[in-house]
C-alpha cells in the first residue's frame, strides 16, 4: 500500500547557507515533495523562481541582497503560501499575521516541523 500525498507539492526555498539548503532539499525530497528551485537568496528566488509553477515557498528570514520577509511580500502576490524558516531568536518576535507569511519554522529544521508547516500553510488557503 502506497501512503505518498496524492499530489506533490512543488516547492522553492531560498536560504544563503549551502549546506542548509541541501538538507532542505533532502528533507522536503524524503517527505514527497519535488524540490523546483533552490535559491540562496531572496532576489535569486525572484529572478529564477516565480516563473515556474510553485505551490509553496520557504524562505530564511536573515539572507543577503533581500531577506525572507521582503522576498515573501513579492511570493504572496502570486497567492503562492510562505513558511519563514530562522535560527535567530529574534525570530519570534516576527508577528506572523502582520507579514505575508503562513507560519514560521526555527532552524534546526526537523522533518516534523516541515510536515506540520507544510500542512499548516496548504490548510491556510492563503
Amino acid at each position: 500500500m502506497d501512503v505518498e500525498q496524492a499530489t506533490k507539492i512543488r516547492i522553492a526555498l531560498a536560504e544563503d547557507e549551502p549546506d542548509i539548503r541541501i538538507t532542505f532539499v533532502r528533507l522536503l525530497e524524503q517527505l514527497g515533495h519535488q524540490v523546483i528551485c533552490a535559491a540562496a537568496n531572496g532576489e535569486e528566488l525572484i529572478d529564477q523562481c516565480m516563473g515556474e509553477d510553485i505551490d509553496l515557498v520557504f524562505v530564511d528570514l536573515d539572507m543577503p541582497i533581500m531577506d525572507g520577509l521582503a522576498a515573501a511580500e513579492h511570493v504572496v502576490l502570486k497567492g503562492i503560501p510562505v513558511i519563514l524558516v530562522s535560527g535567530h531568536p529574534d525570530a519570534e518576535q516576527v508577528v506572523v499575521e502582520q507579514e505575508p507569511v503562513v507560519t514560521r519554522i526555527r532552524k534546526p529544521v526537523t522533518i516534523e516541523a516541515l510536515q506540520n508547516a507544510i500542512q499548516q500553510a496548504l490548510l491556510s488557503g492563503h
